[in-house]
This record gives C-alpha cells, structure tokens and sequence, in this order.
C-alpha cells in the first residue's frame, strides 16, 4: 500500500539507513494504521513505544515491520543495541519477501560470533518446524532457506527434505534452491533424504 510504503521511506531515514521499500498487497487497513503510528511515535522520539509497536506487527507477520524492529535494534533505538535480535528479525522479514532484508542480514553478519549467528539459526529453525510439522506449507520452504543461507555451515541434508516438501506442496521459488541443494549431496545422501521427506509429508498430511 502507498501510504505504508511513505511511511517505512520515512522511518528509514529517521535512522540513517538507506532502504528501497516494497509495497505488500496483503496488509489490512488496522496493520497500515498501526505501523504508521509505530511510525510516527519514531519520529516523535518515543522510540521505547515504536519498538513495542512493532514488535506487535512484527509477531504478526508483517515484514515492513520485522524489517523496520531490526533497524531499531541493530541502531540501539528503543532497546539496546542487539546485533541477534537485529538479524533474528532481518531473517524473518527475508523469509516473509521483504526486497532489501537479505541485504541487511548480510550486514549483521561480520558483526558477530558463528556462534551466535547459528544461535539465531537454531531458534528460527525450531520454530519454523513447529510451524511446518503444524501442516504450515510456506514453513517448509522458510525451512529450506533458513538450512542452507543462514546457519555458518549450511545443513543441506535437512533442507533437502523441506525443500522436497515445499515442492510436493508446489510452492514456487522452490526449484533452484532444490536443485543447488541437490548438488551438494552424494546420492546416497539424496535417497536417504528423499526417504526421510516421504516420512515427514505423510505425517504431517495423514
């Protein structure tokens, strides 16, 4: 929506982080009402009230604000600086398509531990295979992206199974990142793997 794209513009510029917003189509009416007043409590500098605001849309699914929680945190405004819950949130607005997350998240990076950076991994993980083993399809590709982009050493076995899933669901933007996972695997790996996803789509959708 329009007016949800001015305001995120307006937000990346009180914090001095240049951005290119995307407009969603799936917002309601209440979303855009309560991101623009997160919006505005920024530029009020009640910065305590915006991160509350959020983080509110944010655990709602809503990436402008996922991505806009990681500003504030990776920038100390609202909360201390968090470099973890400044990529846990960067993570999620990717998964969720926000354009320039990705880009963000690859910015947090060298500012922390692997070890951390996997700590952010497992917990996006788990609760994404809570989500996907719940029957949540799009879960299953988040999970296949989270396996192979976000942990330190990428864990291709488990991402081929999801991704396997993801495509038996037929979901797009599934195919490439199958077929590069595919190829980071010996074949006695892919039947194995392809045997462990036959397991988990039964289970899920029996």
């Amino acid at each position: 929506m329009k007016k949800l794209l001015l305001s995120f513009l307006f937000l990346s510029a009180l914090v001095a982080n240049p951005v290119v917003a995307e407009s969603h189509s799936n917002e309601s009416a209440a979303q855009v009402d309560k991101f623009e007043t997160a919006v505005r409590l920024v530029g009020e500098k009640k910065y305590v009230e915006a991160v509350a605001q959020f983080k509110l849309l944010a655990n709602g699914g809503l990436p402008e604000a996922q991505f806009n929680l990681a500003i504030l945190n990776l920038n100390g405004l609202g909360a201390p600086k968090n470099f973890k819950n400044a990529l846990y949130w960067s993570w999620y607005a990717y998964l969720n398509k926000h354009e320039t997350a990705f880009n963000q998240v690859e910015k947090i990076f060298p500012l922390m531990t692997e070890a951390l950076r996997d700590e952010v991994a497992t917990q996006i993980t788990e609760e994404l295979l809570e989500l996907a083993n719940d029957g949540d399809q799009l879960a299953s590709l988040k999970l296949g992206q989270t396996y192979t982009q976000l942990f330190v050493a990428p864990d291709f076995k488990s991402a081929y199974v999801w991704l396997s899933i993801a495509q038996a669901y037929g979901l797009e933007g599934v195919a490439e990142l199958l077929e590069n996972t595919t190829k980071q695997l010996t074949m006695e790996e892919i039947l194995q793997q392809q045997d462990a996803a036959a397991a988990t789509f039964e289970k899920i959708n029996n």
